[in-house]
């Protein structure tokens, strides 16, 4: 790389990034984040910049000016953190400022549906051709279960007498065995599956 003689800036660095790394190892859609990413963010902050020049405190700083969307300033954070190496590796700077920079709580956003949503999904289920995935969705909607936990369900999980699902421990996001109270409607859903299984 001719550039390690003239030192180069982060603009170089994002084009090389860019180029040499993310358009041929990544998929299109994860490409264009981070052209977005470095050009509304990180350019405008450290493009003028040059690599081996950029300290901790920078990134601290640029991660504290992003504090209010968590998930962004953690993935500036990793994309950063991704061009630091790359930049070592071809020499450009000797370590990577990223390190040690503590990431963000993020919050996972939940939405639910509300009864008009539920009401017209129960309708679109009802009519479905294929009964087993309407039923799958059915339970997914009933138990608030991942959907590989669903789909991996055996009947020896089920008590539908006392009304509890066991999940084993190896299907659970936990690794924990889990012991899951069943509403009527579930268990006569599930009733309703069985019979017809």
């Amino acid at each position: 790389h001719q550039k390690a003689k003239q030192k180069p800036t982060m603009t170089e660095l994002a084009t090389e990034y860019l180029e040499v790394y993310a358009k041929t190892k990544k998929k299109p859609l994860s490409y264009q984040g981070d052209e977005r990413m470095i050009r509304n963010i990180i350019l405008k902050h450290l493009g003028e910049k040059k690599v081996e020049e950029i300290k901790a405190s920078d990134i601290q700083r640029l991660h504290h000016l992003l504090r209010e969307t968590p998930y962004t300033a953690n993935r500036a954070c990793s994309l950063l953190s991704k061009m630091f190496n790359l930049a070592i590796h071809w020499e450009w700077c000797t370590s990577n400022p990223v390190k040690g920079i503590n990431k963000y709580q993020e919050h996972k956003h939940n939405r639910w549906l509300n009864e008009l949503e539920l009401q017209q999904l129960w309708e679109v289920l009802s009519m479905y051709h294929n009964q087993s995935v309407a039923n799958a969705v059915r339970l997914l909607v009933l138990t608030g279960a991942r959907r590989n936990e669903v789909l991996g369900a055996t009947w020896d999980q089920f008590d539908l007498d006392k009304g509890v699902w066991t999940k084993p421990a190896h299907t659970t996001k936990q690794k924990k065995m889990e012991h899951v109270p069943l509403s009527s409607q579930v268990i006569s859903l599930l009733k309703k599956m069985k019979a017809q299984s």
